[in-house]
């Protein structure tokens, strides 16, 4: 999960606020100049521009287009991060076939443990080595949101990677959603994969509806694992919930309606 970190770093910058940082922002403009760039005209050759006029919208990533996708291949491959219940922290095909690595004399490797550590190193946390943590899955969510207002309904990806089905962003970032939510909601049969196989908790009409926030969950299953209650970031759930109903807006949402505000603003005083 670490390799997808960069693509964390992305903002979209819309129209009007764009026009503002290429007329008063010099720090900026000195940025688009080591890039060889020095106005929006050459600026719109470039794969981070998109839109005409007060729709024009500018993507500032750490990761570019093309790498992006070659990433997005990577996370959204069942095989590999993409989880029933969200995207692991270590690719899967580490099951078959762990990474090693020596170093004078010494041999470590990592698999795929999709529960607790095989090893007491650390007091038997897996410590991200297969789980789905949820504070990076909502990271990653958001900044796909990001990347879903910028390309709209331009970019299509396969999803799950090798289904030959492709969908737009916003559609991955609902399915994320959907399936992060999955961990607590209960299936056909009744049943919460978060409480995996404590049928106590599955059952018992006094346990049953007691949603335990954990510290992490199960890469394959979604069982809950780790430290109870994590209320801290594993509660980021209900954020998901409430942006998956539209009872919450997106930050990027936030964003844009501020920016047409202003742009409205402007247009009122001239």
């Amino acid at each position: 999960m670490v390799s997808i970190i960069p693509a964390l770093a992305a903002a979209v910058i819309d129209g009007s606020m764009l026009e503002q940082a290429m007329t008063v922002n010099k720090k900026f403009m000195r940025f688009l100049e080591r890039e060889g760039i020095d106005d929006l005209q050459k600026l719109a050759q470039t794969p981070q521009l998109r839109g005409e006029a007060s729709t024009r919208r500018l993507l500032l990533s750490v990761v570019r287009p093309s790498q992006l996708e070659r990433l997005l291949a990577k996370l959204f491959d069942e095989h590999e991060f993409l989880s029933p219940h969200g995207l692991r922290a270590v690719s899967a095909d580490h099951r078959a076939h762990p990474y090693h690595f020596d170093a004078e004399g010494y041999r470590a490797s990592i698999d795929y443990e999709p529960a607790e550590s095989t090893t007491s190193m650390f007091g038997g946390n897996s410590n991200w080595c297969g789980p789905v943590w949820m504070p990076v899955n909502y990271l990653v969510i958001d900044a796909l949101e990001r990347y879903a207002r910028f390309y709209g309904d331009e970019l299509g990806l396969e999803y799950p990677t090798g289904s030959g089905q492709r969908l737009t962003l916003d559609r991955i970032v609902a399915d994320l959603q959907d399936r992060l939510m999955s961990l607590f909601i209960k299936d056909a049969n009744g049943r919460r994969a978060c409480f995996g196989g404590t049928e106590k908790m599955q059952t018992d009409p006094a346990w049953r509806d007691n949603l335990i926030f954990s510290e992490y969950f199960h890469g394959d299953n979604g069982a809950a694992i780790g430290a109870f209650h994590q209320t801290g970031w594993t509660g980021l759930v209900a954020d998901l919930i409430l942006r998956r109903h539209g009872a919450l807006k997106s930050v990027g949402e936030v964003v844009r309606d501020v920016s047409r505000q202003a742009q409205l603003s402007k247009e009122a005083r001239e």
